[in-house]
């Protein structure tokens, strides 16, 4: 039967890249909220009331023709910021055998079943959309990967949605397309369904990142609102930083106030970030000549912005604007606005 699903697969790949459709939601593959995973993945669950599964199973090493080499398989549930959702995490490490061993293919389907029927992948590393490590050598000193799964059965029979993600499913490993005839069946695992007491989220706060990015604003406070930008500064060495920008704009003695600032590059994962803010003065409108230059304008310290992440569309914002005497308070900023594509969670 799995050799079948795989012929499957190859007409329906072929189908979509002829078409050229792609869906920058979908297409993803991860039937969990992209931003719920920030910077690496873990390497061990969070206890061992939070681990499904620690089984060892043998698999073929690469021209061996044989199932002689064991594989350890650690399954476990993590949560995201965003309430019922949550994200399945597998970590593969080659524990017998002399030689390289592949990472296999995965299939899944809702609930307990005998052939699971929507191809999945094996994702290493946050962020990156659906490029899975199938087929790739297993490192020896092992690897963790997020499970993601095509919506759309091999058949185009069934769906497996977010809520099934979340229930009882049943993932497999299959070593067959590397070694027909010699690991033709897959090794089956029921995942139970994501439990928030037992699954708790990577981190205790959600970190700020790329996905947040975007217009919000406060209820209750008319043409009151914050632009927010998370950059990437790579400079192509190797160093890999963020760079915040906010403007907040409001009202100051009856007429429109806009005050902006940066911390400066920041490492990846922030989880809370003070922001200095200024207000700028001495320009004039861009087609008024004579022109204006940088040392015409002037910055006026106006105070601070402290940004906490509550979930992927809804921030905390401390302000302190003492320094042009408005005081000190709180403000709970929801999102208006979110970048096309590339939302914490298009699942929502």
């Amino acid at each position: 039967m799995r050799p079948i699903a795989i012929l499957f697969s190859l007409v329906l790949a072929g189908k979509a890249w002829g078409t050229g459709e792609i869906n920058v939601l979908t297409d993803l593959l991860s039937p969990f909220p992209p931003g719920c995973v920030a910077l690496s993945l873990p390497n061990a669950p969070a206890s061992g009331d939070n681990e499904l599964w620690d089984d060892t199973v043998f698999a073929p090493g690469i021209g061996s023709g044989a199932l002689d080499h064991e594989v350890r398989i650690r399954i476990w549930r993590m949560g995201c910021a965003d309430e019922g959702f949550s994200i399945v995490l597998v970590r593969l490490e080659k524990v017998s055998g002399s030689r390289p061993v592949l990472i296999p293919q995965i299939f899944v389907d809702a609930g307990e079943a005998e052939v699971p029927f929507h191809e999945g992948q094996l994702i290493p590393t946050p962020a990156v959309g659906n490029i899975g490590a199938s087929g790739n050598v297993l490192v020896e000193t092992g690897q963790t990967f997020m499970v993601a799964a095509s919506p759309l059965a091999i058949d185009e029979a069934t769906e497996f949605t977010t809520a099934d993600y979340n229930d009882l499913f049943t993932l497999e490993f299959f070593w067959g397309g590397y070694a027909p005839g010699i690991a033709d069946q897959g090794e089956l695992f029921p995942i139970a369904a994501y439990e928030p007491a037992l699954d708790p989220p990577q981190f205790d706060i959600p970190l700020l990142h790329g996905r947040m990015n975007g217009a919000y604003v406060f209820e209750g406070k008319p043409s009151t609102g914050l632009f927010l930008n998370i950059g990437e500064n790579f400079d192509g060495l190797g160093l890999d930083d963020n760079f915040v920008f906010a403007a907040f704009f409001t009202y100051l003695n009856g007429e429109p106030f806009w005050t902006v600032g940066s911390p400066g590059t920041q490492d990846p994962g922030v989880g809370v970030i003070t922001i200095p803010m200024v207000a700028l003065s001495g320009g004039d409108f861009f087609t008024n000549p004579p022109s204006y230059t940088d040392a015409d304008l002037t910055e006026q310290n106006v105070g601070t912005l402290t940004i906490e992440v509550l979930d992927c569309n809804t921030l905390r914002l401390d302000y302190d604007f003492r320094p042009i005497g408005q005081g000190t308070g709180s403000l709970q900023a929801q999102r208006l606005i979110r970048i096309a594509g590339y939302d914490c969670n298009p699942w929502r």
